[in-house]
Parts: C-alpha cells; sequence; structure tokens
C-alpha cells in the first residue's frame, strides 16, 4: 500500500507544471492565467506612447529636361535631433484615435488610425497616410513608408522615390 501511495505522490508532484503563456498586460495576447512565460508575447501599437529616436531618408531625385537625365541624385540621410524629429511622440488609443506631439508635447496632429496586418493607417481627416510596421516588439517599433511621384512643368520632369524609416521606442 505505502508503495502505491508513494507512486501517486510521485507523480502528483512531478505532472503539475505552471501554465505558460504571455504574462506581459501590454501584449495582444495577454494570458491572465499563465504563470510562466514562455515568450510568445505580441504586441500592438497601443500602450504607452511612442517617441521616435531617428528617422533615414533613403531614395533618389532624378530630374530630366526633354526626355534627357540632367541630375540623378541618391541620398541617405538619418536624423537624431528631436528638434527635427517629424512625428516626435505618437500616442495610440483603444478607441482608434491617435495624437502626435512636437518635442514640448503641443499636439500638431491627432485623428484615427487602423491597423490591418503591418499596414498602419493613419487618418488625421485631411488626408490618409500609409505606414508599414516593420518589427514591433514591447518596447521598440520601427515604421516605413514610400514616397513615390513624378511631375512634370514646362518640360523638366522630376522623379522621386524615398523610403522613410521611424525608430521609436514606447514609454509609459
Amino acid at each position: 500500500m505505502k508503495k502505491y501511495l508513494f507512486i501517486i505522490c510521485f507523480f502528483v508532484l512531478f505532472s503539475c507544471k505552471k501554465e505558460q503563456g504571455c504574462t506581459d498586460q501590454i501584449a495582444i495576447n495577454f494570458n491572465s492565467t499563465a504563470e510562466e512565460d514562455d515568450g510568445s508575447c505580441n504586441y500592438s501599437v497601443t500602450g504607452g506612447y511612442w517617441i521616435t529616436q531617428s528617422s533615414t531618408q533613403l531614395g533618389s531625385i532624378t530630374t530630366s529636361l526633354a526626355g534627357t537625365v540632367v541630375s540623378d541624385s541618391t541620398f541617405n540621410y538619418t536624423e537624431t535631433n528631436p528638434d527635427s524629429l517629424t512625428p516626435y511622440k505618437l500616442e495610440f488609443l483603444d478607441n482608434n484615435t491617435y495624437t502626435e506631439s512636437d518635442n514640448r508635447n503641443n499636439i500638431v496632429d491627432s485623428g484615427t488610425w487602423s491597423l490591418n496586418g503591418n499596414q498602419l493607417t493613419l487618418n488625421p481627416g485631411d488626408t490618409i497616410a500609409t505606414l508599414t510596421v516593420e518589427s514591433i516588439d514591447r518596447d521598440n517599433v520601427t515604421i516605413s513608408t514610400n514616397l513615390n511621384e513624378t511631375s512634370t512643368f514646362m518640360g523638366i520632369t522630376i522623379t522621386y522615390d524615398v523610403t522613410v524609416n521611424i525608430n521609436s521606442i514606447r514609454q509609459f
């Protein structure tokens, strides 16, 4: 009898495992019953606010006259000065509204937002901006957008293709 009791106690003690899951309350897949974080947390843009650390512009500008290229330039520029970063601070709320503030905490824009897959759409009311969430974790996000336009005036054609990458950290 003691032998069976010992076996039962052994199985009871060693078969009890802590429930695993995401234990971070700001994650979109937070598991309130998880006792041990398993590294499965997924994040969205909501929760806290995002402070831009750098903005990188990569691109090219081509100017042509009557079909002949007269200027062709490429550039790669990274800005880290808080006075020059746009946007500086973004806050996305659960009700799908957002605010953009400058580095003095003055609201410079606001509107609605939506996230479909990795496509983040901002609608301040006068235009719509579509951005790509390249990566996001608890503390960091990289968002990019591409601007591509060609315009012609008096026989001069200017074509530009610019990709902007915005790197931000989350603060609470």
